[in-house]
């Protein structure tokens, strides 16, 4: 599924309306009935309604929202911002609203806002859509002020109002709802997946509103939200005269003293995946408990505590990083590493750490290696950045430069291609901010590689299993309780789930 900017969504729109043979306004009812029908589903009509509506389209849509829960019985008043001029969807829908006697109060300034202390209020926020392009001032921002510090529960249609569809850095940012939830129209908002809006975007719902699905893709964008869809033709299928040797050999180099555990999460997460065998390169003092708690992994010893000795190659798809420690002799081993391959490597956790004091050595990663930070080891090698577009385009750079796949870890884990495309994921859910939960990642990826994914396919599928194992977990255990074994014990559940639908 595309990511598109706001130029883009207003022509798919433009071509929906030809395509289909219906006006603007009859596009306008039915996006903001599907948005009605969510709402409909979502809360009782034992609640109040504010519904704020600027002048322009987005405005347009509140009025039909209103219009639908109005005949449905619900509570509801529409608060219009007082502006010079209206589009002309809004006029003619702010026309049937006044013909159903919908109560209407204007908003000419501030002393004409509305008391928001009532328990039962839900905000509906229709200031302002997708097509804003500049920051929100004078009565309209104060306005904004105040519903945020209302505190109340907020629906912003389409996107929060003041929030701009992609690069927010040279927006004035007290003057943009902060909203529970939004619902997005068709299509994912970039703004409502980059970490620096969180405050503002809630939790997003993606709409669908029947948009042209050819003129979606005629759109040319390095941005795409991946669902389940993007993998019903190419995740592959068991033949059944197979054996293990046909889904690779993976090797895990991992773990130190007092962290043998993330070793074991890495290792268990690549058969899990389907890896066809699994070593693990550890320290010694993790032989027993490796052994033990994960029978069907091999084990190969390397130093007493910590990494120290040469890494055996032999033809192993090779994972490394995770629990490793920044011991001076395993530093020397992991720079030796990566001038010893010329095969991917998946680098992760502590090895991402010691390569990021060696810029010198970046050149010599393998190419189309996958390198799977967070937020702050990532820092450590691009630098801090001021917004995420900044963060994206330092990575971009990055990627191209040296032909490696970055995957930023946290909500919507964004893979950046050596291409400069971006694939930002859809599942997943808090209780992933766990301990062990990128290890469980690493071994994923790894293995999927080993089972001959390319290294982007690997990047991209490796993600949306962890996060859609973690999604069946959190049903089981809940968000608060998730731990990162839960995520590989419900990884073949995440299969059948694609393979099935």
């Amino acid at each position: 599924m595309k990511i598109l900017s706001g130029n883009q969504l207003k022509e798919v729109d433009k071509i929906t309306t030809e395509t289909q043979n219906i006006s603007s306004l009859e596009l306008m009812e039915k996006a903001a009935g599907a948005c009605a029908d969510w709402i409909l589903k979502n809360y009782s009509n034992k609640q109040a309604f504010y519904v704020f509506c600027g002048p322009g389209n987005n405005g347009g849509d509140g009025l039909v929202i209103a219009r639908i829960l109005k005949s449905r019985l619900y509570n509801v008043t529409v608060f219009i911002t007082s502006n010079i001029a209206y589009s002309d969807d809004f006029e003619q829908n702010f026309e049937l609203w006044q013909r159903i006697s919908g109560n209407t109060i204007s908003i000419n300034n501030e002393d004409e806002f509305p008391n928001l202390n009532f328990e039962n209020i839900v905000i509906i926020d229709a200031l302002f859509g997708s097509g804003i392009n500049r920051p929100i001032k004078g009565l309209a921002a104060d306005l904004i002020h105040y519903i945020n510090a209302a505190k109340k529960e907020v629906i912003s249609i389409d996107i929060p109002s003041g929030l701009y569809v992609d690069n927010n850095a040279t927006n004035l940012h007290n003057a943009i709802i902060k909203s529970s939830h939004t619902l997005t129209l068709e299509l994912p908002k970039l703004a409502l997946i980059l970490p620096e809006n969180k405050n503002y975007s809630g939790e997003m719902h993606i709409i669908s509103i029947g948009l042209d699905k050819n003129a979606i893709e005629k759109q040319e964008s390095n941005y795409e939200w991946i669902t389940e869809e993007y993998f019903k033709d190419f995740l592959k299928k068991r033949n059944r005269f197979s054996h293990k040797g046909d889904f690779g050999h993976v090797k895990i180099v991992a773990g130190s003293k007092g962290k043998i555990g993330a070793a074991i999460l890495a290792s268990k997460a690549s058969l899990r995946i389907g890896a066809g065998l699994v070593t693990a390169e550890i320290p010694d003092c993790g032989y027993v408990a490796l052994q033990s708690s994960v029978p069907e992994v091999m084990v190969a010893s390397n130093g007493k505590n910590f990494i120290k000795k040469r890494i055996d190659l032999n033809d192993h798809f090779i994972g490394v990083g995770p629990g490793i420690g920044t011991n001076d002799e395993t530093k020397t081993e992991i720079l030796r590493l990566i001038t010893r391959t010329n095969d991917p490597l998946v680098i992760d956790a502590d090895a991402l750490n010691i390569l990021a004091e060696k810029k010198e050595y970046w050149v010599k990663i393998p190419i189309y290696s996958i390198l799977t930070p967070h937020p702050k080891e990532w820092s450590r090698w691009i630098g801090n950045w001021n917004n995420d577009f900044e963060k994206l385009d330092r990575t971009i750079k990055f990627a191209k430069q040296y032909c490696l796949y970055v995957v930023i870890k946290g909500a919507y884990t964004v893979t950046v291609t050596p291409k400069g495309d971006l694939f930002f994921n859809s599942s997943g859910n808090a209780g992933m901010a766990t301990a062990g939960s990128g290890d469980v990642l690493t071994g994923i990826i790894i293995g999927l590689l080993s089972q001959g994914y390319t290294s982007g396919k690997a990047s991209v599928i490796g993600n949306y299993l962890h996060g859609l194992a973690g999604d069946i977990a959190k049903e089981k255990f809940g968000e608060r309780s998730l731990i990162a074994s839960d995520i590989i014990d419900n990884i073949g559940n995440a299969y059948e789930s694609i393979m099935n639908q």
